[in-house]
């Protein structure tokens, strides 16, 4: 057993068996790195207690790794424990007082907490021509935010534009064109009937109802996911897991096919996808738990609605909505290095474009199995609309559940993202340490609070 072949199966999300390495190299050598390893892999698998006492150990070993402590504060947030991630955060800046990953996170603990001084030093990394791409791009933002807070929104756009100008630099090929062909095929061409064989079949999660939300960013699916998985029944989330995008739409060519090869590609596809989701929905011992349901809130799922229900056929699906206007400048204002249609107001408009044709098809195929959810009803009506949410899950429902937005306690999480990005400042070369780690900006999570508070100059670019 070897550290490289921990660090192969660390990169290719093989958590146990990276685990059981990295326990057995522990035993025999209790050091930094075996200790951070570990720590990132028991986050991976929601150990969250197990991880923290792992980065605790590597704070011991070295009291001034930046990465653990922003690891750390990252693991408290998640705990709820904000006083406590706030403190981490300030540790950081103690160490390296120009470290923008901290400034971050302290902005999506509590963005009042960034002082005149703190914004002062943000700028000053913005204007250094030493800074890198990530330390650019996450000081335009952090600087938007300081000019919409003063009022100053002409500013404001000005920094929104420059980052979003940077995110346009590491767009992955994943573009409108292939989410366009994508859609064509199952709009038009795709049929469960048609694709899948029934002898082949995989009914492994015949008795499991799993809950997706879906639907566009900020538009209401975080408030939603807090409401289902504050159950008595503690049901699961496997948060934005991305599994059926990832197996299909990375895969298939953006060239225009005759339906014949249509299908003959897609079936093969989809046949290669149903083993990709058995592994990756079996790997957290859901079924070895016999969890009858769980949620999954990847947004971009209502083009998989009919696929989903091959594999899951009594799925749910949970359609979170706002006013489009709104949605296109929320998004815009939130930063999302993931979506590469997100950078431009052009983009944007194109896509909800397609989701609104997308979603109307398959409401009107699947009415009893998708049900529509109003932000600014579930904000001013909280009761009438939880109590539909519950009944379309047939969750029972308790008095707890009108207070889920003020529990504290951590929902279960089945996946995460993580926030940690490399630093050439770090006294250990942790990029060695950690190869999940991309040295991009897709691997940035941004807040997603669903803010109704949309300025005039930006509703302007939607017209």
């Amino acid at each position: 057993m070897t550290i490289g072949l921990g660090k192969k199966f660390l990169l290719q999300k093989n958590y146990k068996d990276a685990e059981k390495i990295f326990l057995d190299l522990n035993k025999k050598n209790n050091n930094f790195e075996t200790n951070y390893n570990l720590g990132v892999i028991n986050f991976e698998l929601k150990k969250i207690k197990q991880s923290l006492k792992y980065f605790e150990k590597c704070k011991k070993i070295d009291p001034r790794s930046l990465n653990t402590y922003l690891k750390i504060a990252y693991l408290e947030q998640s705990r709820g424990d904000i006083e406590k991630s706030l403190s981490t955060y300030q540790k950081v800046l103690e160490i390296n007082i120009k470290d923008i990953r901290a400034y971050y996170g302290i902005f999506t603990l509590n963005p009042n907490f960034l002082k005149e001084s703190h914004f002062q030093v943000i700028k000053e990394i913005n204007e250094s021509p030493k800074a890198n791409v990530l330390e650019k791009f996450l000081s335009e933002f952090l600087m938007s935010k300081k000019e919409k807070n003063e009022g100053n929104f002409d500013k404001e756009l000005i920094f929104l534009n420059n980052a979003h100008t940077l995110c346009f630099d590491f767009k992955k090929e994943y573009n409108l064109q292939s989410q366009k062909y994508y859609s064509q095929i199952i709009l038009e061409h795709y049929n469960q009937s048609n694709f899948i064989d029934n002898d082949k079949k995989n009914h492994l999660f015949d008795n499991i109802s799993p809950i997706f939300i879906i639907g566009l960013p900020r538009s209401g699916s975080t408030l939603v996911e807090a409401i289902i998985t504050s159950s008595e029944d503690k049901i699961p989330s496997f948060g934005e897991s991305a599994f059926i995008n990832m197996g299909i739409i990375n895969q298939l060519s953006s060239k225009i096919l005759s339906n014949n090869e249509i299908k003959e590609t897609f079936n093969f596809k989809v046949n290669e996808l149903q083993d990709f989701v058995n592994k990756k929905y079996s790997q957290f011992s859901l079924i070895e738990n016999k969890t009858n349901n769980f949620v999954d809130k990847s947004l971009e799922n209502f083009f998989n609605i009919e696929i989903i229900l091959n594999f899951f056929p009594n799925a749910k699906f949970i359609h979170t909505y706002r006013n489009y206007d709104d949605a296109i400048i929320a998004i815009y204002q939130t930063m999302l290095p993931k979506l590469s249609w997100s950078h431009s107001i052009a983009d944007i408009k194109e896509y909800i474009s397609l989701y609104k044709k997308t979603i109307k098809y398959f409401k009107k195929k699947y009415p009893d199995k998708i049900i529509d959810v109003e932000l600014s009803k579930l904000t001013k009506s909280k009761e009438i609309e939880i109590k539909k949410i519950l009944n379309f899950c047939k969750i029972e429902i308790n008095k707890n559940f009108l207070d889920f937005d003020k529990n504290e306690e951590e929902s279960p999480k089945l996946f995460s993202e993580d926030t940690d990005i490399n630093n050439n400042e770090h006294s250990h070369d942790e990029s060695k340490i950690e190869p999940e780690i991309e040295k991009d900006l897709s691997n940035v999570s941004f807040d997603d609070k669903d803010d109704l508070e949309i300025p005039a100059f930006l509703r302007r670019q939607t017209n």
